[in-house]
């Protein structure tokens, strides 16, 4: 029997504790890979309070330091790593810094762990650090976007894929979550269209699915989201005030954290309507599952969403959900058979597709059942980590 390939996991995003759900898909496509003849070590930055090394589930998981402070360590986990780049030169010459760390540490773990393949999560800054690393290895290298890094190739004049289109060329493989994503780095270089395949977020069908022990309340509507302007929470909330004259019983619940909350929170006491929706912060993975089996239905209303990761979890729990016709939620959503599409920053459209819902079970409990053949066919990570490990594997043999 041969070795296990052992793969170098370039990401700055992964679970801190068991109870971390930053970038746990990644760890959940670890997890799978194991099954599929391949040793993964994960390399990630510290955070305050992380341990260095450990074993989560069996796989190697470092994590490299970069300022000789714990409160020092914070341009990873929080979302802002652009903002710190382009904010000053200070941020800037921070963000070296972690750069650098992270590419000596890549290297001292390429020797330790006697690497095959590389993979990189999101082009920056793993990119940046495989850039590095193929200007001195021969290592076969995979690479996977998950969305936000191509959405800011817009906003920074795809300045980042100029600057690592070279490496592009070279990797073995390119993924990424939706068809959007790829649609958007092919306008932007058309020599992308055969090299980019499209390859969902694994989600962890043992956690996510249906509980016929918990019941349904057919007057609760639930977002999971952040609190910033591309996921347009005001939309939903004003959307949720329309319809809720029809449907007095009606309550929405809001589940997500961002520099928007205290906006967000203003609104709802001006529609008045602090008695019917909440907000609450981010749930471990396993009491999510149980709010999407509670909900009735499921909302993301984001614009230029790279996936939609909470409306097809929640179709694996066999929630009926409403999306924006935007972005990646087409590839999840469609139309009248696995949800509702309404068009982006449409109130009123909203509005109506939340009364339709409501007031019908029949069509709610048809969609839901639709959604849920489709999540569970396309989104089971047994089956995505076998098709990346189908590139892992082509790539030790190419």
């Amino acid at each position: 029997m041969s070795k296990p390939v052992r793969l170098l996991v370039l990401t700055h995003n992964y679970p801190r504790s068991g109870d971390d759900y930053a970038g746990v898909f990644v760890h959940l496509l670890c997890r799978r890979l194991v099954q599929n003849d391949i040793e993964p070590v994960v390399l990630a930055p510290h955070d305050a309070g992380a341990a260095e090394y450990e074993e989560i589930d069996g796989i190697k998981v470092y994590r490299f330091r970069y300022a000789s402070r714990d409160e020092d360590e914070n341009i990873a986990y929080r979302g802002q790593m652009h903002k710190l780049v382009t904010g000053s030169l200070g941020g800037a010459l921070r963000f070296k810094r972690f750069l650098d760390a992270f590419k000596s540490a890549a290297f001292e773990t390429i020797a330790r762990e006697r690497i095959n393949v590389i993979a990189g999560h999101w082009l920056v800054p793993a990119g940046l650090v495989m850039r590095t690393i193929a200007r001195k290895t021969e290592l076969p290298m995979i690479l996977s976007s998950h969305g936000t890094d191509i959405r800011l190739m817009s906003k920074y004049f795809g300045l980042p894929y100029k600057y690592l289109r070279k490496l592009v060329f070279q990797l073995n493989a390119w993924t990424v979550v939706s068809s959007f994503l790829k649609n958007e780095m092919v306008r932007l270089d058309s020599n992308l269209q055969d090299r980019i395949t499209v390859l969902p977020l694994p989600h962890d069908e043992n956690l996510f699915d249906r509980d016929p022990l918990i019941e349904k309340d057919p007057n609760l509507i639930v977002s999971v989201t952040r609190y910033t302007k591309q996921k347009r929470v005001d939309y939903l909330v004003k959307a949720f005030s329309k319809a809720r004259l029809s449907f007095p019983e009606a309550r929405l619940e809001i589940y997500g954290e961002g520099s928007l909350q205290s906006e967000i929170e203003a609104l709802i006491k001006q529609l008045g309507l602090p008695e019917c929706v909440s907000i609450h912060k981010p749930v471990p993975q396993e009491v999510l599952r149980e709010i999407y089996n509670r909900a009735s239905v499921v909302i993301l209303n984001s614009y230029r969403e790279g996936f939609g990761l909470t409306l097809s979890e929640a179709m694996l729990c066999g929630t009926a959900v409403i999306g924006t016709n935007s972005g990646g939620i087409p590839d999840i959503i469609e139309h009248n058979r696995r949800g509702l599409l309404v068009e982006p920053d449409d109130v009123l459209s909203l509005a109506e597709a939340m009364q339709l819902l409501l007031k019908n079970s029949d069509l709610r409990k048809r969609l839901a059942g639709e959604g849920y053949r489709f999540a569970h066919d396309n989104y089971a990570s047994s089956a995505l980590a076998k098709r990346y490990a189908n590139l892992v594997h082509g790539a030790v043999l190419s």
